[in-house]
């Protein structure tokens, strides 16, 4: 099993120190510098600044932070939170150089009583008291510290301290931060829901970790950011035909949910599906092409299904996506029995397809015997992933990335696991992050469009994780842009309109 990233950070790290020689005080002086120029960045008109250090190399990094300031014509506060670096650390180096120099270090306890302690905003604070090794709550001083850091204008290095840097959630009592540096990559935790909140905006400082020491660590999280998406995808061939950007078959909506039909189908045709097929009720199968004119629509669901005809369109389809709006109707398990046994190509299940696998294991197994021959992806936001995997909601969302993990073993699939921030998993290990999007995409639908990008990138002959992680980021990224209008009242059909920009902004 591949780690997380704080892991294999430290991991690299170690390689690096073993194998090269490279010294942590060298990553250290990286690092602190790269803060430095961040903070000057992020808070040009900063006058005054407090760096709170703790004792390990997380304090160090303030150290030495606390001398290029001080090189540069500022006198930082530096205030000792707890004991002092243990002898002949890193740390420990620092705290000595920046006593040469003459810059003065106090206590928490005499800050405390200082009149520095009651400054207002104009009074920035740097959180340098733990990183990543943290893994019990903050206590005494160390949670007096953080309580004072969150009410002020505060850059966090390589993490707030209090987050899980795996997971994103807090541990206990936790500085929020309007920006972290954080050092070599970013962190799970920083882009995780809630660990975000705590985050702020989040810069990646290179500290000069050799990239073999990257690959002996092992392969880290992909981030589904702006450079990852940069060049992502090529052109289409300006003789390319419909047929080569793939047939979808859609089997979606009933009698009670004809949008989620419309979102889907909307989203894969303008996700560059070259032929898309809806197969329903009849009711949403003579009325999708009103809505969508590029949709053929036909009866897939109840007694007025051609049996043979269904079975002869799922089979010539280069993509299969069930679930959205779909219902647990008798006649929808039905319809799903039959997609499951005639499929020979990539499938997608989403929503109530996946309610009604969790609900009967004659379905759940057919599931199995198409995972050991295609391509399958499944896309559950928590419910759905809790009545799959028969545990509780929240202890999968308490840890994103091992719900998706499992998932994804559990199934031998590749798992979207739609959290305010999505995680893509493969059963090989794969693991990526979305990190671009809004809390106005909180809205119905907007899981019926992602799992009909999805399908459209199979489509199109696309490799399972690659079509996941590539819908992901072109979803939020639409998000992003039909956010710029307002994000407050933003409706998902605002989102699928934007998609053909998102998507566009990925080609070479």
């Amino acid at each position: 099993m591949k780690t997380a990233l704080p892991e294999v950070c430290r991991a690299a790290e170690r390689h690096s120190m073993e194998t090269y020689g490279l010294r942590e005080s060298a990553f250290m002086e990286r690092a602190s510098l790269g803060a430095w120029e961040v903070f000057r960045k992020v808070f040009p008109q900063a006058k005054r600044m407090a760096i709170l250090c703790g004792p390990g190399s997380n304090g160090g990094d303030g150290l030495a932070m606390a001398r290029h300031a001080w090189v540069d014509g500022f006198r930082p506060i530096v205030v000792l939170v707890g004991s002092e670096p243990k002898p002949g650390s890193a740390a420990s180096k620092q705290l000595a150089i920046v006593r040469r120099m003459g810059i003065e270090t106090t206590t928490w306890s005499a800050f405390w009583r200082s009149e520095d302690f009651g400054a207002g905003q104009d009074l920035y604070g740097v959180d340098a008291l733990f990183g990543t090794g943290l893994r019990r709550p903050l206590v005494g001083e160390s949670m007096e510290a953080a309580q004072w850091l969150s009410r002020r204008p505060t850059l966090a290095l390589d993490l707030p301290s209090g987050l899980d840097g795996a997971t994103g959630q807090p541990i206990g009592t936790c500085v929020v931060a309007l920006h972290t540096a954080t050092f070599a990559r970013s962190k799970p935790g920083l882009h995780l829901h809630p660990g975000r909140d705590y985050t702020g905006v989040v810069h990646v400082v290179e500290i000069g970790l050799p990239q073999a020491s990257w690959i002996a660590a092992g392969e880290a999280i992909e981030l589904l950011d702006d450079e990852w998406a940069k060049g992502r995808l090529a052109p289409r061939s300006r003789g390319a035909h419909k047929g080569d950007a793939g047939r979808a078959f859609l089997l979606c909506g009933s009698d009670d949910y004809f949008g989620a039909a419309v979102m889907a189908s909307s989203a894969a045709l303008r996700s560059g599906a070259g032929l898309l097929q809806v197969a329903s009720t009849e009711y949403v199968a003579s009325r999708i092409a009103l809505s969508i004119p590029e949709a053929m629509g036909f009866v897939g669901v109840g007694e007025e299904a051609d049996v043979q005809d269904l079975s002869s369109r799922i089979e010539r389809a280069t993509a299969v996506l069930a679930g959205p709006g779909l219902g647990k109707s008798d006649a929808a398990r039905s319809a799903l029995q039959r997609v499951l046994e005639r499929t020979n190509s990539p499938l997608v299940l989403d929503a109530d397809a996946l309610n009604l696998v969790a609900a009967h294991p004659d379905l759940r197994q057919e599931l199995s015997r198409i995972a050991r021959r295609h391509a399958l992806v499944l896309t559950p936001h928590p419910l759905e992933a809790s009545r799959l995997l028969d545990e509780p909601k929240e202890s999968l969302l308490a840890d994103p990335i091992q719900a998706a993990r499992k998932l994804a073993k559990a199934f031998g699939a590749v798992v979207v696991f739609k959290t305010a921030t999505p995680v893509v998993a493969s059963p090989g290990g794969e693991l990526a992050i979305g990190v671009a999007g809004h809390e106005g995409m909180a809205v119905g639908g907007c899981g019926d469009a992602l799992a009909g990008a999805v399908v459209a990138r199979l489509a199109e002959g696309v490799a399972p994780f690659d079509a996941a992680s590539q819908a992901v980021r072109a979803h939020a990224r639409a998000g992003d842009l039909a956010g710029m209008r307002g994000r407050r009242g933003m409706s998902v059909t605002d989102l699928i309109a934007a998609l053909p920009q998102a998507w566009e902004e990925m080609e070479l």
